[in-house]
């Protein structure tokens, strides 16, 4: 129960990450930096990345039927097939929207911007965009597996 609890916190600690990428982002398209990249990235990623671990820890599958060919196999990861299918298509278009953003970011990235110029404001917007579409996507993923996951717990604790 306890454990449960804690991976429901986690999820939900997950989606408020997904959804701080998420307004980042929106505010980054539209030519302002809401918060510095030393506040945005960091926050982001104490939010996503426990969540993201939890879902892929607990979203692990004993071996059944035949035996695996190495004996220090026993346990493999699975996809959150435990979702619904409306879940699922809506996780897979977010993970593309933060794909796309964090790879648009990463293509207007310079090597050398000239400094005191527009074009590092325009480089530090590129580059925290780049790492909130990472980190985003990566919560989207946390979030769909830790939910299948308490979905898959819950049905299997059901008396149904």
């Amino acid at each position: 129960m306890r454990s449960r609890l804690v991976l429901l916190l986690l999820d939900v600690l997950c989606l408020a990450g997904v959804l701080w990428c998420a307004w980042l982002i929106a505010g980054l398209l539209r030519g302002e930096a809401p918060l510095a990249t030393g506040v945005a990235v960091p926050v982001a990623a104490a939010l996503v990345l426990p969540g993201f671990i939890a879902g892929i820890v607990t979203n692990r599958r004993a071996l059944r039927g035949r035996r695996p060919q190495s004996w220090f196999i026993r346990e493999v990861w699975a996809p959150p097939v435990e979702l619904p299918r409306w879940a699922l298509a809506a996780a897979g278009v977010a993970v593309l929207a933060f794909w796309v953003a964090g790879i648009s970011a990463f293509a207007g990235i310079s090597e050398n911007p000239r400094p005191g110029d527009q074009a590092q404001d325009r480089q530090v917007r590129h580059e925290q965009r780049f790492a909130l579409g990472v980190l985003g996507g990566v919560g989207v993923g946390g979030t769909a597996t830790a939910a299948a996951t308490l979905i898959r717990d819950r049905r299997s604790r059901s008396p149904y």
